[in-house]
Formats: structure tokens, sequence, C-alpha cells
């Protein structure tokens, strides 16, 4: 038979390209939103019944997805875990940025400690996969050096605070920092078991410790 030298082509008329894999769904292609209400919803599920119990199904019934399109967007559930841990750093360095820009004037620490508090939820949320995870005993460099990343990006973030704006030397404002941070993680922990917590009130006695410590 004679070959018509035309290109293969998918069913979009578009080239046909990379060959797809195996049980992925070709109705459409990877798009960010779609991927982060993915995430999303794989948080929620883990936070509340652990990784290992959540099912392919019940993520793509949470996310509004055939179960197989989560694997159009993440190699594996380890791979979406990982993701979901990067996501939760990205969101909280968003609302930091979202803070200090639209409070005009607000230093680097009030918006660091302001943007816990708005996403006490989606913290919460991270803190009980990241626990679980850590209580799992599966182990997985990425998702260890995901989660450090988040910590070290926070701690840092802190201890320049500190230093920049607070004066403080530079081995005390690593310390501080490294307080803070385990604060904050208490903190959201405290809400879950204490609810009748004020944590606002809380965040702002820390911060005014800080403050002398600063002078």
């Amino acid at each position: 038979m004679k070959k018509t030298g035309r290109k293969s082509e998918t069913a979009t008329g578009a080239p046909s390209g990379k060959a797809r894999k195996v049980g992925r769904p070709p109705v459409e292609s990877p798009n960010e939103e779609r991927r982060d209400s993915i995430a999303a919803a794989a948080l929620k599920l883990f936070s509340e019944s652990g990784f290992a119990a959540v099912s392919n199904k019940e993520l793509g019934e949470a996310a509004g997805i055939n179960p197989a399109l989560i694997y159009y967007y993440f190699e594996d559930k380890e791979d979406l875990f990982q993701f979901v841990v990067r996501k939760a750093l990205a969101d909280a360095l968003s609302a930091y940025e979202e803070i200090r820009r639209d409070r005009g004037g607000i230093d680097s620490l009030d918006a660091w400690l302001s943007s816990n508090l708005l996403l006490f939820g989606e913290i919460t949320r991270f803190l009980k996969v990241i626990l679980d995870y850590a209580h799992s005993g599966r182990r997985s460099p990425k998702t260890d050096e995901a989660i450090a990343r988040f910590y070290d990006t926070e701690v840092q973030l802190l201890a320049n605070a500190l230093r920049q704006e607070g004066n403080v030397a530079v081995p005390e404002a690593d310390e501080l920092a490294s307080l803070v941070s385990v604060f904050l993680d208490g903190l959201m922990v405290a809400r879950v078991v204490r609810p009748e917590l004020d944590s606002e009130r809380l965040v702002a006695v820390m911060r005014n410790l800080l403050g002398r410590k600063e002078k």
C-alpha cells in the first residue's frame, strides 16, 4: 500500500507527537486550574482519612473528574503528595506577598504571621498530612525534601525579617525564627484541639515579645 507521507494526527486534527501513556484519557490538555483542584481535593482527603486510605475513585469524585485523569497530571500518588506539599508552601508565600501588598507598610514578620492566620484551614490540613506521612513508615527522599524546603523557607524568611527589621544578631535571629516556626505549628494544632483559643491574640503576644527582643 502506498504511503501518503502525512503525519499521524490525533482526534482533534493536531499532530500526535509523543505517544500518550496507556490509560490516559485524550479528552483534554493539562491545565493549571485542573491540577490545582486535584491537589486541593487531595489535601482535604489526605488530611481527613490519611494518604494510604484514599482511593483514586475518591480523589476523582472529590475533584469532579474521571479518576484516570489524575495520572494525566501526576506520575503516581506519591508525585501528587509531593505536589500538595509544594503547593502548601507556594500558597503560604502567595498569601504573605498579598498581605504585604494590600497592607502597605506592614513588615515581613507581621505579614508572615498574618498569612498563617489567614490560611488556618489549609495549613492545619497540611500539618495533618505531613504528620500522617511521618508516622506511616513510608519514606520518600523527594517528599522529605519538599517538607524540609517548606520549613527552611519559613525559617529563612523569619530570620531575615528579624535581622533586617529588628536588628537582631544573626545567630539569635536564626534561633528565634525556628522558635516562631514551631510556635505557629503548635498554634495550628492547638486550634483544632482547643477551638476556644484566641489565636489572633496569641500571635499578637508573640509579636510583642519579639518586638521587645528587637529593642
